[in-house]
């Protein structure tokens, strides 16, 4: 592989968002809909600057393999939250039964799932900061700025649907993310 002396990338910002860069690699993006937070100060040999208010510059001395990773994913990262702050995030998941009607309530800080596979106590799934949950009749929509929070949510809801000690080729009873939304826009669905 070819080796680097250094390294050199640069992110662009929109006009529309306030970028910025506290000690330590931490970055705050604000946009029209919200705003995130984001701890990089893991990575010790990379250098982020902030090129007046619409250039995030990379660089890095001698940077092995890991390191390029490193950059590239911080780079990404940066770039979902911009896309989250601009137009924000929503997941679709599809309540699935088979023999016992699954039904979602909303309660305060928390997502109940009831009757799941017959059991007469409810699921409980603790809703994450800066989630928008809604229920629509065999829909679940979650909804925030930052697409790893939002993902991780619906990975807890489907989570917490885990049936043990059971053929999961029988019974497939559960809540499943099918279409994700950036804005109004689809960026994956299961076909």
């Amino acid at each position: 592989m070819v080796k680097y002396a250094l390294l050199e990338d640069t992110l662009e910002i929109p006009e529309e968002v306030d970028l910025k860069l506290e000690d330590h690699n931490i970055i705050i993006v604000k946009g029209p809909k919200g705003s995130i937070k984001k701890d990089f100060s893991h990575a010790r040999n990379i250098k982020i600057e902030l090129e007046g208010k619409s250039k995030l510059k990379f660089t890095s001395n001698f940077p092995k393999h890991k390191t390029i990773a490193l950059i590239n994913t911080i780079k990404s990262l940066i770039n979902n939250s911009i896309k989250g702050v601009l137009q924000g995030y929503t997941y679709k998941s599809k309540i699935c039964y088979s023999h016992f009607p699954i039904s979602v309530e909303l309660r305060g800080s928390q997502l109940h799932i009831v009757n799941f596979n017959g059991e007469n106590a409810a699921r409980k799934v603790k809703i994450l900061d800066g989630i928008e949950i809604g229920v629509e009749e065999e829909d679940v929509l979650i909804q925030g700025v930052d697409n790893q929070v939002v993902g991780q949510m619906a990975a807890n809801i489907q989570r917490a649907c885990k049936l043990r000690k059971k053929d999961r080729r029988v019974f497939q009873d559960g809540i499943y993310v099918y279409e994700k939304l950036l804005g109004d826009e689809v960026f994956w669905r299961i076909k």
